[in-house]
């Protein structure tokens, strides 16, 4: 019966240092997937930064208008551009004039071309 004690006492000695190796080891990894994630942290919040800094700077309203004078070809409008709501009649003619359906007259009573 001591050789069987014996025989199970060693056994167990060598499954609990196995699982203390697997341990160590599942440990190791689980640290060096940290730092991993940790440093993919850093390198956004680091993106993050720039990226707020890009904002800001091209946010700016005055960076938006020289953009918009040099690659769109915009100008500030000038004061006889602006119209008033009641000037608009007189400016572009009369809104063509819709029937209850909101057609257009010309769609009502035919005019398609086909």
């Amino acid at each position: 019966m001591s050789r069987r004690a014996l025989i199970v006492g060693v056994a167990i000695i060598g499954l609990l240092i196995f699982s203390l190796y697997r341990a160590k080891y599942g440990a190791r990894e689980s640290a060096e997937e940290i730092a991993a994630v940790e440093a993919e942290i850093d390198e956004a919040i680091r993106e993050r930064r720039v990226l707020l800094g890009e904002l800001s700077h091209l946010s700016r309203q005055e960076w938006v208008e020289e953009y918009a004078r040099s690659e769109l070809g915009m100008v500030p409008a000038r004061a006889e551009q602006f119209a008033r709501p009641e000037d608009l009649d007189h400016l572009i003619g009369p809104p063509a004039a819709d029937d209850e359906a909101g057609e257009p007259r010309s769609e009502r009573e035919g005019g398609n071309d086909g």
